[in-house]
């Protein structure tokens, strides 16, 4: 499914589709979690069950996603320049994931048997963290954390400046997960090309010479640090902590339920995205040729993270291998955790 491409892009670009999906994925995001709060199942002392048919209509919408992308960039001839189609798939449904899982820790909270508000101040009075937090308060200020890009997407595609098009729609589109169009967007702004008659730019076809400039430089730098930080960070990190604690919570309580397993695919699905995104922005930051004054500081705070974040990846993987290897399925910093009921 991964596809090379090179285009003609004509102006104007079909770009205000784009701005119709961002409203879609808002939209998209808050019914599937206020939906799943509303119409969770409870399922004795562990998580609640969100209905199935919530779970397909995320898994649609990211196909539907996919298939924007092939019609409003159709893939024209392969050189290896584009992302995966099927990341965009990946993305869209761990958005839709996400919105469940949080859906089903708030939904539970108001469940007459469940225990999981009661686990989880066992497993925090166990760990070294300083404050007692309800539980579904962390799964909606999570899932809130994760709308942060959705807000910068806003930002970029409907309030910047036109003399920054290029830049803000590359941002745009990488925020919404469109990985594909994400890579055109930003092989616009890496190259110095002006374009040929009629206002066509031939993009990434076979025999360009595409030459970034410093300023391309800048910016692809610019993105690289918006997208480590908030994607991966605000998106994936803090998802994947929650959910493998809940995951193991539940297992706990309750055993292996339908809900649990719809829980296991959101955490895998989340590991998974958060290496691979880890990967794509070191890479792209280690790529640009230099680090412009005016993101001093950014990169002073990447280089300060660098270590606690590889350290808070090698936890949330640490947490997953718990699952099946701790007797209550729950991992703390001084080891497995207990679940006393």
């Amino acid at each position: 499914l991964s596809v090379g491409c090179c285009r003609s892009v004509m102006d104007p670009r079909p770009r205000g589709l784009l701005r119709w999906w961002l409203h879609g994925l808002v939209a998209f995001s808050c019914f599937l979690m206020l939906t799943a709060v509303a119409t969770v199942e409870c399922n004795g002392q562990g998580l609640g069950e969100t209905p199935s048919f919530l779970l397909v209509l995320a898994i649609a919408v990211g196909i539907a996603a996919t298939f924007t992308e092939v019609w409003v960039a159709p893939p024209e001839c392969s050189d290896g320049r584009c992302a995966s189609l099927f990341l965009t798939w990946l993305n869209i449904l761990d958005v839709g994931t996400d919105c469940l899982s949080a859906g089903a820790i708030i939904g539970s909270h108001w469940c007459e048997d469940s225990k999981l508000d009661e686990a989880w101040k066992q497993v925090l009075d166990q760990s070294v963290l300083p404050f007692q937090m309800s539980l579904w308060l962390v799964a909606a200020l999570a899932w809130a954390a994760g709308g942060i890009q959705l807000l910068l997407a806003f930002k970029m595609l409907l309030l910047a400046d036109d003399d920054q098009a290029d830049l803000r729609f590359a941002v745009g589109t990488d925020m919404m997960g469109f990985e594909t169009l994400a890579a055109m967007e930003w092989e616009l702004v890496n190259t110095d090309q002006d374009g040929g008659p009629d206002g066509v730019s031939d993009i990434g076809c076979p025999g360009d010479a595409a030459t970034p400039t410093p300023a391309a430089e800048e910016k692809k730098a610019l993105g690289a640090g918006r997208k480590f930080v908030l994607r991966v960070l605000t998106e994936n990190l803090i998802q994947a902590h929650l959910q493998t604690t809940v995951l193991g919570l539940s297992l706990a309580l309750g055993g292996w339920t339908p809900a649990s397993r719809k829980m296991l695919v959101s955490v895998v699905l989340s590991l998974v995205l958060l290496l691979w995104k880890t990967h794509g922005g070191l890479v792209t930051m280690a790529t640009s040729k230099e680090a412009p004054e005016d993101l001093g500081i950014m990169y002073c705070v990447l280089c300060g993270l660098f270590s606690p974040y590889i350290v808070c990846i090698v936890y949330a993987i640490a947490k997953m291998v718990a699952i099946f290897t701790c007797p209550d399925h729950v991992l703390n910093v001084t080891g497995c955790a207990e679940v006393d009921f």
